[in-house]
């Protein structure tokens, strides 16, 4: 018991114990809580009706056994279809990945953003993100597994679209 001129405080009565052990587990928990990857933040929501389907199911060389559907984000859909690039900065490509041939199964997505010139010049300054089924991140950022596969199409500025 600590006097404080006439006041008395008792700082080790269980009213003040339990307030600072109950900060103290929450500290000491959130410091050695597993991390959860974040949501993509690059795939909208409603990508399925604000994209468009610019590539059908097809089975997708480099990403597994996989078969993937593609959507393109309106401001690339054009460009993509014509094989023309390079595409507008923030252009959004997503590969839909199923592992069944006819795409009826949603196993992740693989996405490409065009970043800011400069974030990648040697992939075209695509930003990469590989996600689960839940859109959880994977992989982030300059994914070497995925501009080195894509470098194959880079006079289709590493989209591998049509023609």
């Amino acid at each position: 018991m600590a006097h404080l001129g006439r006041v008395v405080v008792d700082c080790c009565s269980m009213a003040t114990r339990r307030p600072l052990l109950l900060m103290s587990l929450l500290l000491v928990g959130g410091c050695f809580q597993q991390d959860k990857p974040g949501t993509s933040q690059i795939l909208p929501p409603d990508y399925e009706t604000s994209y468009v389907p610019v590539r059908s199911c097809r089975p997708a060389y480099g990403h597994g056994s996989n078969s993937i559907v593609v959507f393109a984000s309106p401001d690339a859909e054009s460009d993509y279809l014509l094989g023309i690039g390079p595409l507008p900065q923030n252009s959004v490509i997503v590969a839909k990945e199923s592992d069944k041939a006819d795409c009826s199964t949603l196993v992740g997505y693989t996405l490409m953003f065009k970043d800011v010139p400069g974030y990648d010049p040697t992939a075209a300054d695509w930003h990469w993100q590989r996600l689960d089924d839940q859109r959880y991140v994977l992989e982030d950022g300059r994914l070497q597994s995925c501009s080195s596969c894509h470098a194959q199409c880079s006079r289709n500025d590493y989209t591998c679209s049509p023609p």
